[in-house]
């Protein structure tokens, strides 16, 4: 990096510390913290299982597979 490089870094970091110094003045005293800052609500989805469009194809490049399900070998044992 040259000087002039590493001097425009530096004040930029510059910047950035004194705003992150101005965001503690502020006061939040009482105000309670959101989860999300748009309040949207919780997103449900069904608890239906459902099976990938290409889950066959998926399956297809695997090297061993038995009903639906991905054969690998043990990596534990009892």
């Amino acid at each position: 990096m040259s000087d002039a490089e590493k001097e425009t870094i530096c004040a930029d970091l510059e910047l950035i510390l004194e705003y992150v110094d101005q965001i503690h003045t502020v006061p939040t005293d009482g105000i309670d913290p959101l989860v999300h800052p748009i309040d949207i609500g919780h997103l449900r989805t069904s608890d239906e299982p459902e099976t990938s469009a290409h889950e066959n194809l998926n399956q297809t490049e695997s090297v061993k597979t038995a009903e639906g399900f991905y054969v690998v070998p043990k990596v534990i044992e009892p």
